[in-house]
């Protein structure tokens, strides 16, 4: 193999790896500071104007003691530093030094009734959504006024705004104005859409395992597509291959590429219902549905060709292949540009 043709395959390979190298520089990266002024921003429309001066802070409810706080008596209360690291149930994530008073603190200072349950968070905008008293007992959750050392910028909810670690980011409520401590359990803005009510973060549910399933069916999927070609009477595509990318190889590749990313299917669908209530929300979901139908036809015809050696199942198992493949390559696509954004999304 000369020069030239090494130099090609080489690059090729680097494409194939490029996903899972930029997913290890994410898992390394998302535990980095991330600046206030690339931190991610997702809301429900535009950024309301607040006048500090004006605003105040009201803690009622299920409490004994109701209170009310403006701007400079709530950030002279005792406070705390957070390293935290929200994450939106689209992708987007961001990690950040947050510095607040714990919730658990002002309702020590309310004096909880004894059938409290939640405690709903209000934010200016109109949007809601609630922890159990169990999960404000954690003393990492705060009201957070200070980001990365600075006032809490406005687009991530200034003045004060929630940091509930181990939780989606659509419990992290922006321009908070009131805390209203239920006797019952509360559905929230998102959740009453059909998002997980508990919202908590799990290795499990984290879309980089989804992320790490797509890149390795990526890889699959490539390999198999070469493999393919260079096997194929109907082109005369990467003929230069090493010899053990023949028929044998082709096969043993192509089932797994079906089997890791069905698996990688599978898995996204059961997030999202688990997560979203929903599942085909995004263009991504819906290009990865018509990609693993695709592979479907692409199999038979390639099992067909196999047993029959016949030639039109052979070109067809070539362009079932190469749709599927670039739908799947597609629907990464659009998911890189969900888990940058978070707003490619139908609903």
């Amino acid at each position: 193999m000369n020069r030239k043709v090494c130099l090609k395959y080489t690059l090729i390979l680097i494409i194939l790896f490029l996903p899972l190298f930029g997913l290890i520089g994410h898992v390394i990266s998302r535990n980095i500071i991330t600046p206030n002024d690339q931190f991610f921003v997702i809301d429900l429309g535009d950024t309301p104007e607040i006048n500090v001066d004006s605003w105040n802070l009201n803690v009622f409810g299920q409490v004994n003691f109701t209170q009310n706080y403006n701007y400079s008596s709530f950030t002279a209360l005792p406070s705390k530093e957070v390293i935290a690291t929200i994450q939106c149930v689209e992708g987007p994530t961001g990690t950040a030094i947050w510095k607040g008073v714990p919730v658990k603190d002002l309702l020590d200072l309310a004096e909880l009734k004894q059938d409290a349950m939640e405690v709903i968070f209000y934010g200016y905008d109109g949007y809601t959504s609630s922890l159990t008293i169990e999960e404000i007992n954690d003393e990492n959750v705060i009201l957070a006024y200070e980001m990365n050392g600075e006032p809490l910028p406005i687009e991530q909810g200034y003045p004060l705004r929630v940091v509930a670690p181990n939780h989606y980011g659509y419990k992290w409520v922006k321009w908070v104005v009131r805390l209203e401590v239920v006797n019952y359990d509360y559905v929230g803005f998102w959740e009453s859409r059909g998002w997980n009510d508990s919202a908590y973060t799990t290795p499990l549910s984290d879309w980089i395992v989804h992320a790490l399933l797509l890149a390795v069916s990526f890889l699959f999927g490539g390999l198999s597509i070469m493999s393919g070609l260079r096997t194929s009477p109907v082109t005369q595509y990467f003929r230069d291959l090493p010899k053990f990318f023949n028929t044998k190889f082709h096969k043993l590749i192509s089932i797994t590429y079906f089997f890791t990313s069905t698996s990688t299917f599978l898995y996204w669908i059961l997030f999202t219902i688990l997560n979203r209530g929903a599942v085909f929300y995004t263009l991504h979901g819906i290009l990865s549905l018509i990609s693993i139908i695709t592979l479907v036809p692409t199999m038979v015809t390639g099992f067909k060709k196999i047993k029959k050696r016949d030639m039109n199942h052979k070109t067809w198992h070539y362009k079932w292949a190469l749709a599927s493949f670039f739908l799947f390559l597609f629907s990464i696509f659009l998911g890189f540009l969900l888990v940058l954004t978070g707003f490619i999304r139908l609903y």
